[in-house]
Parts: structure tokens; C-alpha cells; sequence
């Protein structure tokens, strides 16, 4: 090895220079004599062995003893026998740093910049590493865990670093989270394994051994919500109200967010602790949180309103009792006290009747247009009763009002004449309850004991008479039968009255019989057609009789209205012309005021007026035809002496 390096020296003092080419040339002129030659030998050993190293390199003289070492810039004979080496100095840069290793101890360390590096004795030189120094910026810092003791640092910027030997950093360079009021920091102890949240405003960085586990943003609770938040540690529920910005504890867990409970008037909660199980009652108009364990089952629910016509039954569950609250206004319950139901005021008709029994087993009726309320622990007693609403239909119905008026109801019985006819029976049975208490106490179904009574009655009588005798007479069977139960007792034991027995059909079951009767009907029936028929013919001609003389009188009547309507146009005419006439004369007479002083006299000439003018007409009338005038002695004489008293001839 040591031969090898001094082969190698010497080469590199030739290349540098050492020996000149005559001088070379003058010691092989020399060659030729011994001592020439043991000079020439010894100078070029010396000149060989002359190391000139410079300022960035450095030689290393390996000896038994050990390593040393010698930096440049110097110039210096290593002989031929000295174990050397030569390295160069590395530089570093400001923001450099070497990693070195001690081949002799296999200990490491860093070399900073800026500097020119000169090894160690013992440095590896091959295993020399040149990194970048670390920097970090403001808000950066580089979480260092020693690989040899596993201790741990956190460098925090601004800052230039070079980190330890041993040190590692896994994650490298990592962001500070700055904390506002928006935000927190969640940290966790690898030491101890506690939590805590950071909440101081500013840039947080990590201590040794802290490991951020999330970043949690703020919640921002309006006016009308809360957050639900449980303690990781204990379990324990809390509830944060708002308008707040929320930051969680280190152990805390949003469960949900809600809306505040907003209660109008008139509307309430029950809340119901999980832990111990008590209750409270809240009732509006209000806005709350509820505890955490607090919580309304039923949800909200609308108080109760009372008026004269309602009452509420409660049961407080403290002591197991019921009561019924009946004061008007709005009822809210109790914490504990339970709304069983609303119950509204029971108002009969003066003809209904209601049976409440108590939990004793005792009844009370309550009639004649009563209003109450239904006590605690009563009810209204509910009898089925036995229907015969439609005839051949009976069914079972609930009754809880009685009604105290006449009922009807149908029948349809078999029965047997005493002549062995079986005979189909349907009618009306009407029927009224006389005593609530009575009926209460001896029969459930009154109904059906009327009907079955009045059938067993109705089927006694017929069967003591044949089918003649019912058929005609069986309004009195049926009279008969009624009379004979309605004194028996059977209903008045049971509060009831029979008002009547009304047979409205039968027939015949047997096919035979009931052909031969349908024989004598049919006969009956044509008889009576007949008797009809004849009836219609005389009514007809009757009324054909009545016809012709309404139609004379008619005549009559038209006959009559003629001639008194031609008399009353005779007498109008008259009328109208007699008027004329006393217009004439009254004008004629009027106007000889002043001439003939005397009303007699000018009377007389308006009657000679009216006499000439007769005449002329008249005498107009004879010259212009063929009609013959006949005139009478006293015609004669009386114009005679109207001519004499005119003083005129004929």
C-alpha cells in the first residue's frame, strides 16, 4: 500500500515538474559510473519525495502509531518509506453543512458552512455527504426525533439549521396553524396521552412530544339553536345555548345541533329525565333548551281550552287518582299529571235516558233533558239490545241512550189454526219504556223480550181458532191477544208498556192451502172488479147527464148576457142622443133669453121648432119614396090644432 502511494506521489511530482527532461537526459549521461548513479537515484528521490499541497488539500501520514493529518497550503519531503495520503478540503457554502463519519469510533457529526472542510484523521472521506442546511419560514417549524435516544425537538422559523447527527424528522417541514376566533387547535401529549385544545389567539406550534390531531373550526350557534355536546372522558351530556361561537373542549363530541323549543301560548312539553326519571312541565309562550337528558316523548302538545261544554279527566301519577277539572279557561297539566281524556258535557233530550254505574257497581239514571258530566271511574252503561228494524233480520246493537218514546218494531211468526193451518204472521209491535231503573235491573235486552212476549201471545190466540174464524175475524184475535198480555204482568216487572198489536200480513205456508185461498181471492177479487166496472159505467153516464145540463145552462146563460148587452147598447144609444136633444134645446131656449122674456113661451116655440122639424122629415122622407103614410083621427086633430096654433095652413 505504502509502495503504491509512492508510486504515486512520484508520478504526480514528476507531472509537476520536479525533474526537467535535461536533466533526466544529464543523469542518464551520468548512468554510466556507480556513484553517478546512487546520486542520480538519491536526487530523483528527493525530488520525488517533495509533496507541494495546496490551501484546499491536506495530507494524511499513516503510522503505527496512528493517523495525522496536515492541511495546505506546504511543501514538504515525505520519504518513500512514510504512508501518506492526500485529500482535498471540501467547501461549504452559508447554506451548507457535511455529514461526517469517524471510520475509527462510527460516530457522526455535521460540519457547518460556510468553511473549507478538512477532515479528520479518522473521517471517512468516500462517505462525506453535503446537504442544504433547513430553512424555515416564518409560521414553519420541523419536528427532530433523535434515532439513538428517540428524544425529540421542535424547531420553530424563521430560522437556518442544520439538524443533529441522529435526528430524523418524518413528517419534514410542517405549518404552524394560526389560531383566530374561528378556530382551535386540538393537541395530544405522546408523553402523558392528554388532550388539550388550544384556544390563545396566534401562531400555535407544537411543543416536543405534542401531535396536532385536527384543526376545528368555530360553530356559530344562532339565536334559536343549541349544540348537544358529550364529554369523551365522562360520558356526560351539556348543551351550549346560542347566539355564541362555539369552540369544543379537548374531549368534547358535537352530537347534533337542534332549534330551540318554541312554545306558543296554549301549547306545552312534558319532559321526562332519563337519568332519575323526573318530570317537568313548560308550558308557553317561552323559547328553552332542554337539559341533555331531558326529553319530551309526546312532543308538543296543545293545552287544553274549557268552556261549559267540556271538562278534562287527569290522573296524577303520584297518587294514582283521577279528577275532573271542569273550571273554564285554558288547563295546562301538572308535572305528573296526565290528560286521560276530554270529555264533553252529556245533554239529553227530554225524551232520552242515560245509565252511569260507578267502579262500585251502583247505577244512576239520568233522564228528562239532564247535562252532566261523566264522573271519574264511571262509564255510561252499554246494553246490545235485539233489533227487528226489518222483518226476519234480527241483530244485536249497542244501546248506551235510551229513548223513552214509543218504538215499533216488526214481527213474523208461524202459527197453527186450531184446524191444523200453519199460517205465516208479519205485523208491528209499538212499545215504550216506563221505568229506566226497572228495566235496568230485571232484563238487558227488553227488546227481544217484547218481541218474544208478543209472538207467544199472538201464537196462543190464533191456535184456539180455525181458519175461517182468523180470517174473518182476525183483528179481533189480535185485539184479543193484545189485551191478554198487557194484564199478565210480564212488562211491568220490566219497566216496558205495549202500546199495540198490528197484524199487516199473513199467508199460508202450506203450497195447497195457500192456492186454494189465492182461488177465493182470485174470486173475491173478480166481484169486486165487477162491481167496480159497473160503478165506473154509471158514474160515467152520470156525469155525461151532468155535462148536457151545465151546457144548457150555458145557453142560457149566453142567451140572456146577449140580450141584456143589446139593451144596454139601446139605452147607451138613447142616452146619447137624448143629451144631443137637451144640448139643442137648452141652446135654443137660452139664446131667446132676450127676445121672449118668458121661459113658457119660449118653451112653446121650441116645441114648434121640433114639430116643424118632424114634418119636414117626415115629408122629405114620403116625396123621396114609395112608403105610405097612415094616419089616425087623433094624428089628424092633433096637427089640426098645432096648425091653428101656429097660425099656418096645410
Amino acid at each position: 500500500m505504502a509502495s503504491q502511494d509512492t508510486e504515486d506521489v512520484r508520478s504526480n511530482d514528476l507531472e509537476q515538474g520536479c525533474l526537467t527532461p535535461d536533466q533526466r537526459s544529464s543523469a542518464a549521461k551520468v548512468g554510466g559510473g556507480a556513484f553517478c548513479a546512487c546520486l542520480l537515484a538519491f536526487i530523483i528521490v528527493i525530488c520525488v519525495s517533495i509533496k507541494r499541497v495546496g490551501p484546499e488539500e491536506q495530507l494524511i501520514f499513516i503510522t503505527t502509531m496512528g493517523k495525522t493529518t496536515k492541511d495546505g497550503p506546504f511543501t514538504e519531503i515525505v520519504w518513500p518509506h512514510q504512508r501518506w495520503e492526500k485529500r482535498s478540503a471540501t467547501r461549504l457554502g452559508p447554506r451548507e453543512y457535511a455529514v461526517v463519519k469517524n471510520s475509527k469510533s462510527g460516530e457522526m457529526r455535521h460540519e457547518e458552512g460556510p468553511m473549507l472542510l478538512f477532515l479528520g484523521a479518522w473521517d471517512d472521506y468516500h462517505k462525506v455527504q453535503v446537504k442544504d442546511k433547513v430553512v424555515l419560514q416564518k409560521q414553519e417549524f420541523m419536528r427532530l426525533v433523535d434515532s439513538l435516544s428517540g428524544s425529540e425537538r421542535v424547531v420553530v422559523g424563521p430560522i437556518t439549521f442544520v439538524p443533529a447527527p441522529l435526528e430524523q424528522s418524518s413528517k419534514g417541514i410542517e405549518r404552524a396553524v394560526v389560531v383566530g376566533k374561528e378556530n382551535s387547535v386540538l393537541v395530544r401529549s405522546k408523553s402523558t396521552g392528554v388532550k388539550r385544545v388550544v384556544l390563545e389567539e396566534g401562531v400555535f406550534t407544537p411543543e416536543p412530544y405534542e401531535e396536532v390531531l385536527e384543526t376545528r373550526d368555530a360553530l356559530l350557534l344562532g339565536p334559536k339553536q343549541f349544540a348537544i355536546l358529550k364529554d369523551q372522558l365522562t360520558g356526560v351530556f351539556r348543551n351550549e345555548e346560542g347566539p355564541q361561537l362555539l369552540k369544543l373542549q379537548a374531549y368534547d363530541e358535537l352530537k347534533e345541533v337542534k332549534s330551540k323549543v318554541v312554545l306558543e301560548k296554549g301549547e306545552y312539553q312534558r319532559l321526562v329525565d332519563a337519568r332519575n326519571g323526573a318530570e317537568r312541565i313548560l308550558s308557553g309562550p317561552v323559547t328553552f333548551v332542554p337539559l341533555p337528558s331531558e326529553s319530551a316523548v309526546a312532543g308538543t302538545q296543545n293545552s287544553v281550552f274549557l268552556n261549559a261544554e267540556t271538562a278534562v279527566l287527569v290522573l296524577n301519577k303520584t297518587t294514582g287518582q283521577q279528577q275532573l277539572i271542569t273550571e273554564n279557561g285554558v288547563f295546562t297539566p301538572r308535572s305528573y299529571e296526565h290528560v286521560v281524556e276530554v270529555r264533553t258535557k252529556i245533554r239529553l233530550l227530554p225524551h232520552e235516558a242515560i245509565v252511569v254505574r260507578d267502579t262500585d257497581g251502583a247505577t244512576t239514571v239520568h233522564s228528562a233533558g239532564d247535562a252532566f258530566f261523566l264522573p271519574p271511574y264511571s262509564s255510561v252503561l252499554e246494553m246490545e239490545w235485539s233489533s227487528y228494524a226489518r222483518p226476519g233480520n234480527q241483530a244485536k246493537v249497542a244501546v248506551n241512550k235510551i229513548d223513552l218514546r214509543a218504538r215499533k218494531m216488526f214481527f213474523a211468526y208461524e202459527v197453527r189454526t186450531s184446524d191444523n193451518v200453519k199460517l205465516s204472521l208479519e205485523g208491528t209491535i209499538f212499545w215504550q219504556v216506563k221505568s229506566v231503573t226497572t228495566m235496568v235491573q230485571m232484563t238487558a235486552d227488553p227488546e227481544g223480550d217484547v218481541w218474544h212476549h208478543a209472538g207467544s201471545a199472538l201464537i196462543q190466540a190464533v191456535s184456539k181458532s180455525t181458519l175461517d174464524q182468523f180470517m174473518s175475524g182476525f183483528s179481533n184475535i189480535t185485539a184479543e191477544a193484545f189485551t191478554a198480555q198487557a194484564l199478565d204482568g210480564f212488562y211491568d216487572e220490566r219497566g216496558v208498556e205495549l202500546k199495540s198489536l198490528e197484524l199487516t200480513r199473513f199467508d199460508c205456508v202450506d203450497p195447497t192451502t195457500s192456492a186454494i185461498l189465492q182461488q177465493i181471492i182470485q174470486e173475491t177479487t173478480n166481484r169486486i172488479n165487477q162491481l167496480q166496472a159497473q160503478e165506473s159505467e154509471n158514474e160515467v153516464a152520470a156525469a155525461k147527464m151532468r155535462a148536457d145540463i151545465r151546457l144548457e145552462m150555458q145557453r142560457k146563460e149566453l142567451i140572456e148576457a146577449q140580450a141584456e148587452n143589446a139593451r144596454l147598447e139601446a139605452e147607451m144609444v138613447g142616452q146619447s142622443d137624448g143629451t144631443k136633444l137637451v144640448q139643442r134645446a137648452a141652446t135654443f131656449i137660452t139664446g131667446l133669453n132676450e127676445a121672449v122674456p118668458l121661459v113658457e113661451n119660449r118653451l112653446e116655440l121650441y116645441k114648434l121648432h121640433e114639430q116643424l122639424k118632424s114634418r119636414n122629415i117626415d115629408t122629405a122622407n114620403l116625396a123621396g119614396g114609395t112608403a105610405k103614410l097612415f094616419l089616425t083621427p087623433s094624428d089628424v086633430n092633433l096637427r089640426l090644432d098645432m096648425a091653428k096654433e101656429g097660425g099656418n095652413e096645410l
